[in-house]
C-alpha cells in the first residue's frame, strides 16, 4: 500500500522462529522478495523454543538463514540481546534497497532468570508473586507496586 500510494514507509515485522513452521510466513517471504519489497524488515527472534518444546525437536528449520537467503532476501544474524547490534542492524537494513531483509535475532528464552531460562513451560506462562519477585530480583530490578 505504500509504495502504490508513492509513500516511503519502512514496515517491520516481529515473529518467533515457532512460526517459521508455517506456510504462511515462507508464502509471504516469496511475495515480499518477488516484489522488491526492500522496504520491509523482519526480525526473527530465534531462541530455539516455542510453545510444545524446543522448535529443533518438534519441527527442525535449520539451516533458517540459508533458507531465507534462497528466498531472496538479505539476512543479518546478531546477538538478539545486544542493542548495539540491534540498532546496527536496523540501520543497515535500512541500506538495503533491492530486497527485504531479515534480522535473525539469536536470543536465550528467559534470560537472566534461572528458573526461565530455556524452559518452553515459561513460553505462555504468567510467574506468580513469588516468582515475580525473584525474577526482578535476579534481574536487577526493583519491585514494581500496583497503586
Amino acid at each position: 500500500a505504500a509504495r502504490m500510494h508513492k509513500r516511503k514507509h519502512r514496515i517491520y515485522v516481529l515473529m518467533g522462529d515457532g512460526e517459521c513452521q508455517g506456510g504462511i510466513v515462507w508464502e509471504a517471504a516469496m511475495s515480499a522478495a518477488k516484489f522488491h519489497l526492500a522496504n520491509l524488515t523482519a526480525i526473527l527472534d530465534y531462541n530455539d523454543v516455542q510453545l510444545d518444546g524446543p522448535v529443533h525437536e518438534i519441527s527442525p528449520s535449520e539451516p533458517l538463514a540459508e533458507r531465507w537467503r534462497t528466498f531472496n532476501w538479505h539476512v543479518i544474524e546478531i546477538n538478539g540481546h545486544n542493542i548495539r547490534q540491534v540498532v546496527e542492524a536496523l540501520e543497515l537494513a535500512q541500506e538495503i534497497h533491492h530486497q527485504p531483509t531479515l534480522i535473525i535475532a539469536h536470543t536465550t528464552k528467559g534470560k537472566g532468570v534461572s528458573y526461565m531460562e530455556n524452559d518452553y513451560r515459561w513460553h505462555g506462562a504468567v510467574p506468580k508473586k513469588e516468582q515475580f519477585e525473584k525474577a526482578l530480583a535476579e534481574l536487577g530490578g526493583e519491585e514494581v507496586t500496583h497503586g
